[in-house]
């Protein structure tokens, strides 16, 4: 059992979180986890499967799907400012805790548009494309994509609401993959995703404006 878990696949699930290690702890920079994050994605996916990256990429689009689940991502961002006075670890206010990460400035809007652009593309490719397994049940792929975020949001939120991120985060991750095994392709996921992360920057330019 424990030397199943430690199989190749398995390892490289949890690298990204080796990579927002260091990033964060070690070098206290936003930029250097994400880029990390990314050399990994794109790394593995260059010595594995790239050769059906651009075919699964733009393929796999339902419209009844695809807008009730944009409709829901795009709640992102007014539910993060709805309760941010009530889930925030964050006493001295979020910009501070963002400058310390080397996010701020010009630094702040490049890194937003790097978040709502390539880092979905990335994400889908990796999670719901090369790592995705053949069944549709909850994954460890599923609970590694959950895993890294919660050494992100350690340093925004309150524990308990860490731990209920993570799990919708779980749940979100496995009905993406599952949509993208449905529907044959990874738009619907990256279109939504990409909603997502639009709405978690507009929401956090608001809350540090």
């Amino acid at each position: 059992m424990m030397s199943g878990f430690f199989r190749a696949r398995n390892i490289v699930l949890f690298l990204p979180c080796i990579a927002v290690l260091i990033g964060l702890n070690l070098f206290e920079s936003a930029w250097t986890a994400i880029l990390l994050y990314h050399a990994v994605i794109v790394i593995y996916m260059f010595l594995t499967r790239r050769n059906r990256l651009r075919r699964e990429l733009l393929r796999g689009w339902n419209t009844a799907v695809g807008a009730g689940l944009i409709l829901f991502c795009a709640l992102c961002g007014p539910l993060l400012i709805l309760l941010w006075p009530i889930i925030k670890n964050v006493p001295g206010g979020l910009s501070p805790v963002l400058e310390a990460y080397g996010i701020h400035g010009v630094s702040w809007w490049l890194f937003a548009v790097y978040f709502v652009s390539l880092h979905p593309i990335l994400e889908e490719l990796f999670w719901r494309g090369v790592m995705a397994p053949e069944n549709s049940k909850i994954d460890i792929v599923d609970v590694a994509f959950g895993a890294y975020h919660v050494l992100v949001l350690v340093h925004f939120l309150q524990l308990p609401w860490v731990i209920l991120v993570f799990v919708i985060l779980v749940l979100v991750s496995w009905l993406w993959r599952w949509i993208a095994q449905r529907y044959a392709g990874l738009t619907i996921p990256l279109v939504s995703h990409m909603t997502a992360g639009a709405g978690i920057m507009t929401a956090t330019y608001f809350l540090i404006s």
